[in-house]
C-alpha cells in the first residue's frame, strides 16, 4: 500500500506530497543498522560537529533513525517532530537536492519557528535519502552549534554516505523479492502439484473398480470405462505440462493467458471427469446451464482448477445419496456459477479461514484424505483471473460457492 507524507519547503513557501516507504518495503534493518551507525558517527567526528542524524520520513512526523555517538548530541533516537514547521530535512525530501544552512540565525528563511534553533543547532547540511524505486526514506544530515559553511569535501563525503546508505535500501529489498519469490514459488508448486496428486488418486480409484468388476464388465461398460480412463489421464497431463510452464515464470507476475471459454463444456468435461466417484456415492447431479454456449473471456486452465476443485469438495463432503447442484446465471451482465452440496457442511469458525494456509481440513465422508490445499488454489486463480467468490454453509445442511465471472 501506497503511503504519503506532506513536507513543507522553506524559501518557496510550498508544500509537497512525498511518497515514502511503502508496506511493500523491508522493515528488518538490523543487518545495516550497524554500518549505518559507523558512517554517521563517522561523517560527525570528520566534520567536527555535535550531531550526525539519519533521519526517517513517516506519514505525519519525521523521526532520528539514528543519532551520531558525538558528545553535546541534543537529539534522541527515535525521538519524532510533527511535519508542522517547515524543518530542515522537509526541504531536502521536497526538493530532492542536498541543502546547506551556514546560520539559521542570520537567515530570514530559517530564523523564526525553528526547534533546531531552540535546541542551538544553527547551521545544518542535509542530503536525501530514496529507496532505489524513489520512495523517500529519509535524509542523512549533520548539525552544528555553530556558523558553518561546509566546504565541497563535507558535501562530497555526506554524498557518499548517501550513496552506501541508498546500496544498502537495494540490497535489502533485492533480498525481500527473493525471499518472496522463492516462498511463492514453493507455495504455488505444492498448490499445482495438489491437483495432480488429486488425478492420480482418481485414476488409482477408477482402476481398483475395474479390475473388482472387471468379470461383471460387458464390452460397453469396458469402452465408457476406458473413455473415462483416458479423461482423466489427459487431465493430468494438462495439469502437469501447466506445471511447466508456470514453473518457468516468475509467479509473481504470473498472468493469465486470456482466450474463449465456453462454461457450458468445460462443467460438462468435468462432471465427466468425476463420473465415477459420484456413482461410486450415488450423488444425484442437478445442472442449470444456458441452452446456448456461453462463451467468456478468461485463462481456461486456472477457471478449470477453480471448478475441479470446489466440484472435488462438493463430492468429498457431500454424503452418500447427497445432491450435487450446478447453475450457471447471468446477472447484473456477470456470469455467475454457483456449485452447491448436501454434505457435511462448514462452521462458522471455519468459514472466516476458509482460505487461510493454517486450516485443517476434516476427511471427506467417505474417508477421503484432504490437505486444503484445494481452496488456496482456488483463491489464488480467483485473484489471478479478476473473478469473486462468495461461500455459504450450515453444518449438516451442505455448502454452496458462487463463483463471479
Amino acid at each position: 500500500m501506497d503511503r504519503f507524507a506532506k513536507v513543507s519547503i522553506r524559501g518557496i513557501n510550498e508544500s509537497k506530497n512525498v511518497q515514502i516507504t511503502s508496506d511493500s518495503k523491508p522493515g528488518d534493518f538490523d543487518t545495516v543498522v550497524s554500518k549505518w551507525q559507523t558512517l554517521i558517527d563517522t561523517l560527525a567526528r570528520i566534520i567536527d560537529v555535535p550531531s550526525g542524524l539519519i533521519m526517517r520520513l513517516n506519514s505525519d512526523n519525521i523521526e532520528v533513525f539514528l543519532k551520531s555517538d558525538t558528545a553535546g548530541n541534543p537529539y534522541k533516537e527515535n525521538e519524532k517532530a510533527e511535519l508542522i514547521y517547515g524543518l530542515y530535512c522537509e526541504s531536502v525530501i521536497g526538493l530532492q537536492q542536498p541543502l546547506i544552512v551556514p546560520d539559521a540565525t542570520k537567515s530570514k528563511t530559517w530564523k523564526d519557528n525553528n526547534p533546531d534553533i531552540d535546541l542551538n543547532m544553527i547551521s545544518y547540511l542535509g542530503v536525501p535519502i530514496n529507496w532505489p524505486d524513489g520512495e523517500c526514506f529519509g535524509t542523512g544530515c549533520v548539525l552544528d552549534n555553530k556558523e558553518n559553511h561546509y566546504n565541497q569535501d563535507f558535501l562530497d563525503l555526506i554524498t557518499q554516505i548517501k550513496q552506501h546508505i541508498e546500496l544498502d535500501l537495494k540490497i535489502l529489498l533485492s533480498n525481500a523479492e527473493l525471499k518472496e519469490l522463492n516462498e511463492i514459488k514453493t507455495k504455488f508448486m505444492s498448490l499445482i502439484s495438489h491437483d495432480v496428486r488429486g488425478n492420480m488418486a482418481t485414476l488409482h480409484q477408477f482402476l481398483q473398480l475395474i479390475t473388482s468388476d472387471f468379470e461383471n464388465m460387458d464390452a460397453e461398460e469396458m469402452k465408457n470405462s476406458l473413455i473415462s480412463l483416458s479423461q482423466i489421464s489427459s487431465t493430468s497431463f494438462n495439469t502437469l505440462d501447466n506445471i511447466l510452464k508456470w514453473s518457468k515464470n516468475d509467479l509473481v507476475h504470473l498472468e493469465p493467458e486470456i482466450q474463449p471459454v465456453n462454461i457450458n463444456e468445460l462443467i460438462e468435461e468435468l462432471l465427466s471427469f468425476f463420473n465415477h466417484v459420484i456413482q461410486l456415492k450415488s450423488i444425484q447431479v442437478y445442472t442449470s446451464l444456458f441452452a446456448e454456449k456461453i462463451i467468456i473471456h478468461t485463462d481456461r486452465n486456472m477457471l478449470s482448477a477453480i471448478l475441479r476443485n470446489l466440484i472435488s469438495n462438493a463430492i468429498k463432503f457431500n454424503r452418500k445419496d447427497g445432491e450435487l447442484e450446478i447453475k450457471v446465471a447471468l446477472i447484473n451482465n456477470r456470469h455467475q456459477i454457483s456449485i452447491k452440496d448436501t454434505g457435511i457442511g462448514i462452521s462458522k469458525v471455519n468459514l472466516k479461514k476458509l482460505f487461510k494456509d493454517n486450516v485443517q481440513q476434516a476427511s471427506g465422508t467417505s474417508g477421503e484424505s484432504s490437505t486444503g490445499i484445494g481452496l488456496l488454489i482456488v483463491n489464488e486463480f480467483i485473484d489471478k483471473i479478476g473473478a469473486g467468490i462468495q461461500v455459504e454453509s450450515k453444518i449438516d445442511e451442505g455448502t454452496k460457492f458462487i463463483i463471479e465471472l
